[in-house]
C-alpha cells in the first residue's frame, strides 16, 4: 500500500504525517505545476472547475510516481466537490492507472461510515498493529503540524504589507513551513514553530506603513490553495494590503466533526445570519458564506473584499451576482476573481493593482472629502 492525497495549500503536510507517523508508505504529489494543470485538463471536460483538474493532475502524478491508494476529501449538494470521486474514478480507470479509493466523508453519518467500511474493507488487511496503535499518535502529529503551518500562514499576512523587501516574507514562510514539515516528534515541531514564528518577526518591516485591510472570500479551495489563486493572497500583501480570509483546514475539519470552537462556530453563524438580507435560503456551499462575510467586513471597516471562484462554480456564481449588490449598497469595493485553466498570471495581477490603487483612490477622497 501506498497512499497519496491532493497537493492543495499545505493540506499535504497534514496528510503526509499522519501516514509517516503511522509507518504507512505514502506518494506526496509533486508540487502543483503547469505539468500538473495540463494532465488534469487534458483528461476532464472543459466544463469541469480549476480544482477539480488540479487535484485529478495530482492524482495522475502520485500514480505515476508508484501510488496505489487514493484518499480523497468529500462535500455536500450543491457543490460538485462531492461528486469529483465518481468521476475521477472513471477518468483514472479509462486511462488505464490502477489504485483503491477511499472517500473521507464531510460529515460523519451512517451511510458515509458504512461506506468507508467498505473502501477500507480491503485496506485494513495491508495495515500491521503497528501501523493501527501508532495512527493516534500520527493524527495528533498531523492536527498539530496543521495549525503550526496555519499560525505561520497567518502571522505572514500581517507582516508580508510592511516588508521592506519585496518576496521577503514569502522565502522566510516556505523556510519556516520546511522546518514545521521536517519536524519529527511534538518537542522539535514546536521548536520547529518559533523558529520560523521569530524568522518571520525578524523581517525588516516599515511600521510606518498604514496597510489596507482586505478580505478574501469564495470557494474554499480556491481561497486556500496559492496554486489554483495564482498567489493572490502574496500578491495582495506584497501590495500592500493586510489580508484575511476565514477558510482554513482546520475550520472545516471542526465543521466536519462537528467540534467547532464556540468563536468559530459564531462567525460561520454570524456570515450566515448576514447573508439573509440578501439571499432567503442555503444556496449551499460556501455562497452564503461569502456573501454574509462580505457585508460583516464592511461593517468592520475593511477596505475591501476579493471574491475567488473557479469557472463554472454555481453556488459561487450565485454569489458573485449578490456580492455586485452588496459592494453598491454597503459602499465597499469588491473584486470578483474568475480562475480557470487558462495562464492568466498577468491579468490576475493586473486586476490587483488596479484593485489596490482604486482602495488608495477612495482613502484619499475619503481624507479630503471626510463624511459627515
Amino acid at each position: 500500500m501506498k497512499v497519496t492525497f491532493p497537493h492543495l495549500g499545505t493540506m499535504h503536510i497534514f496528510c503526509k504525517t499522519i501516514a509517516e507517523t503511522s509507518g504507512i508508505p505514502f506518494v506526496v504529489p509533486p508540487e502543483t505545476s503547469r505539468k500538473t494543470l495540463t494532465l488534469g485538463v487534458q483528461h476532464s471536460n472543459e466544463c469541469l472547475c480549476l480544482p477539480f483538474k488540479i487535484i485529478l493532475g495530482n492524482f495522475i502524478e502520485a500514480l505515476q510516481r508508484g501510488a496505489d491508494t487514493i484518499v480523497m476529501v468529500g462535500s455536500g449538494p450543491p457543490c460538485r466537490l462531492g461528486l469529483y470521486d465518481l468521476v475521477q474514478k472513471v477518468i483514472l480507470e479509462d486511462m488505464g492507472l490502477h489504485y483503491r479509493w477511499l472517500t473521507i466523508p464531510p460529515r460523519l453519518t451512517w451511510r458515509a461510515i458504512w461506506k468507508n467500511y467498505e473502501e477500507t474493507k480491503e485496506l485494513k488487511k495491508e495495515l500491521t498493529w503497528k501501523n493501527i496503535l501508532l495512527f493516534p499518535y500520527g493524527l495528533r502529529m498531523g492536527w498539530k503540524k496543521m495549525m503550526a503551518c496555519e499560525s505561520l500562514e497567518k502571522l505572514a499576512m500581517k507582516v508580508r504589507p510592511r516588508e521592506v523587501k519585496r518576496g521577503e516574507t514569502q522565502k522566510r514562510l516556505k523556510k519556516a513551513l520546511a522546518w514545521v514539515d521536517e519536524a519529527r516528534s511534538l518537542r522539535t515541531l514546536a521548536e520547529a514553530l518559533q523558529r520560523g514564528t521569530l524568522s518571520l518577526q525578524e523581517t525588516e518591516q516599515d511600521v510606518s506603513r498604514a496597510p489596507f485591510k482586505v478580505a478574501i472570500v469564495g470557494e474554499l479551495y480556491t481561497v486556500m490553495d496559492p496554486h489554483i489563486n495564482r498567489g493572490v493572497e502574496q500578491k495582495l500583501g506584497e501590495l500592500g494590503a493586510e489580508v484575511t480570509r476565514s477558510s482554513w483546514f482546520s475550520t472545516h475539519i471542526l465543521r466536519s466533526l462537528r467540534k467547532n470552537k464556540a468563536g468559530q462556530a459564531s462567525e460561520r453563524m454570524r456570515f450566515f445570519e448576514a447573508s439573509k438580507a440578501y439571499l432567503g435560503y442555503d444556496v449551499g456551499a460556501e455562497c452564503n458564506l461569502s456573501v454574509g462575510e462580505a457585508i460583516l467586513r464592511s461593517r468592520e471597516g475593511f477596505d475591501g473584499v476579493v471574491h475567488l471562484m473557479p469557472f463554472a462554480c454555481m453556488p459561487e456564481t450565485t454569489a458573485s451576482g449578490v456580492l455586485t449588490r452588496v459592494s453598491k449598497d454597503r459602499d465597499i469595493p469588491i473584486l470578483t476573481l474568475v480562475l480557470d485553466e487558462q495562464e492568466i498570471e498577468g491579468r490576475v495581477q493586473t486586476l490587483l493593482e488596479a484593485f489596490v490603487e482604486m482602495l488608495q483612490w477612495k482613502r484619499k477622497a475619503a481624507s479630503v472629502f471626510p463624511k459627515p
